[in-house]
This record gives structure tokens, sequence and C-alpha cells, in this order.
């Protein structure tokens, strides 16, 4: 064997090596993304758990969330914003799903119940005024994609109060 040989050899055991890196690596960044995929996906669950808690552990938001929703003439200057702010927050739940979507890594069904919250939620004269009028802490490619589908929103999806519990209609 003379060393031409064991040159082309030595390459080939190189080039193996180079590629079964590249693999490693590969598996490696997928696992990574993935996993900063999940802490994302947790991230945003426990924002929301954090406002349903917000409702839920204070008399004074959930009634003023409810006449919002029912008697939304009712609310005081200062109720009205205190109730923006509240929705404001909601809103910004949303646009951490809305980003997630986009990058696909939410499915498709997950956003559709989640827009159509949204688009539910601008049904309420204060809460459409305030979208039209505050829009700047959101990116344009989640006021557009809102204000582009906003049409759509499936008239069978209404907050039903049952037992102070909002759920989807079966209507």
């Amino acid at each position: 064997m003379n060393w031409e040989a064991v040159g082309a050899i030595g390459e080939i055991i190189g080039a193996i090596g180079v590629i079964a890196t590249l693999g490693y690596l590969a598996i490696q960044v997928r696992h990574n993304s993935e996993s900063m995929l999940s802490a994302s996906e947790l991230g945003l669950s426990e924002r929301s758990a954090d406002w349903m808690s917000h409702m839920t552990t204070s008399a004074e938001l959930t009634a003023l969330y409810d006449r919002a929703a029912d008697e939304p003439d009712s609310l005081t200057a200062m109720e009205r914003v205190r109730f923006k702010w509240l929705i404001g927050e909601l809103f910004m739940i949303f646009e951490g799903y809305f980003q997630l979507y986009s990058k696909g890594r939410l499915a498709e069904d997950s956003w559709r119940d989640k827009s159509q919250s949204i688009y539910g939620l601008l049904q309420n004269p204060i809460i459409a005024d305030w979208w039209e009028m505050r829009l700047t802490p959101f990116s344009s490619e989640f006021v557009n994609h809102i204000n582009a589908n906003r049409s759509d929103f499936d008239d069978s999806w209404q907050h039903v109060r049952e037992e102070g519990i909002a759920r989807r209609s079966a209507t």
C-alpha cells in the first residue's frame, strides 16, 4: 500500500467524521428548537393561567369584566380604563400565541379557537374602541392579521354564562 492510498483512506474517514458530526449537530439543534418551543408554549400557558387567576381571585375584577360584557355603558370612566388595561394584558397573551402560530409552531385549530376569542371580544364596544385607538404595543403583523380576518368571526362562538363559566356555545 502506498502513501496515496493511505491518504485517500484518511480523507474518506475524515469525511465520514464530518458527516457524522453534522448529523449529530442537526439532531441537537432540532432538539434544542423543540425544547425552546415547549418552553414558549408553557410560558404562554402560565401567563394565560395567571390572567385567569387574576380574574377568579378578585371579585372586583370579575364583576368589572362581567359588567363590561353585559352592560358596557354602565361602566364609569375609571372602570373603563381598568377594563381596557385588563383586556390589554389578555391581548398581549394572544399576540404571543399569534407569534407561535405565524412561525408554524402552534396548531391551526388551536390558533382558530384563540382568534375566535379575540374576534368575540372585539364585538364589545369598549374593546373595539380600545383596539382602534391603542394598537401601538402590538406588532404590525398581529394587528394586520386580526384586522384582515376580523370578518371571519364565527357567530356560533359565544361566551355563555353558566354558573359563572364561559364556554363555547353549541348553537
